[in-house]
């Protein structure tokens, strides 16, 4: 047999080792196939074929191969894990006797450029406080309604998702208190869907990077303060009968395109462009700008610079 046919043999029978190797751990570990991740590992195969025409002896060729292949399979193993939904890391306690704590945390990954943030709450109080280090930590106190909270990764980017899960009255009392704490890391960019029935909100985003923020709101009570650290902010609202008071950086611009109906506006610091547009007069110019657009109807829009 020529030595063309036994490197191609040798490479036949990698890649059949190597098909047998995902095989049993999809059986025994209960491993998700997922192509295109698999698809990612295609270098591997040329490394192979590399090794079977190297002037080396079976033997070595085949250890260098077989370690190859199992480092592949151990990296594609992580990886799979590592783009799945991590469940919640939380506690319960009780503050009294109708009022239950949950704790929400996941550890902070450096890997972690970005997250996406969704928030779905339906009445009560909610709070963005200053950065942890964690991703993100959260508690949620209440008598009526218990929170779900996943996380998932996707390469770089995580998304961060709380979730108002079915009513739960405690002692059987009505709904008495519902207050919603949450604290994430500084390093990520963020964007922010928040879905709000009745609903006091006050987050100080100031210390975050945001680069979107999407409110839609019944009725509440939003107050609100962005930061300089991005470069650019898109904040839509969407909201019913609100009071909405929302504070920018004085060097920041700012631009407002608002289309309400009945409602009140008191815009400090900005010129009126049009009938809907108003903007900062360092808008043009500034290193920093803040897009807002406003949509709702009987609400009270404030906007103040500090």
């Amino acid at each position: 047999m020529s030595k063309d046919n036994k490197d191609n043999g040798l490479v036949n029978g990698i890649i059949l080792i190597a098909i047998g190797i995902i095989a049993l751990m999809v059986t025994f570990f209960d491993l998700e196939i997922v192509w295109s991740e698999l698809a990612k590992f295609w270098p591997v195969f040329v490394i192979i074929f590399g090794i079977s025409i190297l002037p080396l002896n079976k033997f070595l060729k085949s250890v260098f191969v077989i370690i190859l292949i199992l480092l592949s399979c151990i990296l594609y193993y992580n990886n799979i894990n590592d783009n799945t939904k991590h469940p919640a890391s939380f506690s319960y306690d009780m503050i009294d006797d109708d009022v239950n704590v949950q704790e929400f945390s996941e550890p902070y990954n450096i890997n972690v450029k970005t997250a996406d943030v969704e928030i779905n709450y339906g009445a009560g109080s909610l709070f963005l406080s200053s950065p942890v280090d964690y991703l993100v930590k959260a508690t949620n106190a209440s008598n009526y309604i218990m929170q779900d909270f996943s996380v998932i990764y996707d390469g770089n980017n995580a998304e961060i998702n709380f979730e108002g899960g079915n009513d739960v009255s405690i002692n059987g009392n009505d709904f008495k208190s519902n207050n919603f704490n949450i604290a994430l890391n500084k390093n990520p960019i963020y964007d922010f869907e928040v879905n709000l029935g009745a609903c006091d909100m006050n987050f100080d985003f100031s210390p975050y990077k945001v680069s979107n923020l999407e409110i839609n709101s019944g009725a509440c009570n939003i107050d609100i303060k962005l930061g300089d650290l991005s470069e650019f902010t898109d904040v839509v609202l969407a909201t019913g009968v609100s009071d909405i008071r929302i504070g920018i950086p004085e060097k920041s611009g700012c631009r407002i395109k608002c289309e309400s109906v009945l409602s009140n506006k008191n815009f400090d610091g900005f010129d009126k462009k049009s009938g809907s547009l108003y903007e900062t007069s360092n808008y043009i110019i500034a290193d920093k700008q803040i897009n807002i657009q406003f949509e709702g109807a009987i609400s009270d829009f404030e906007i103040y610079r500090y």
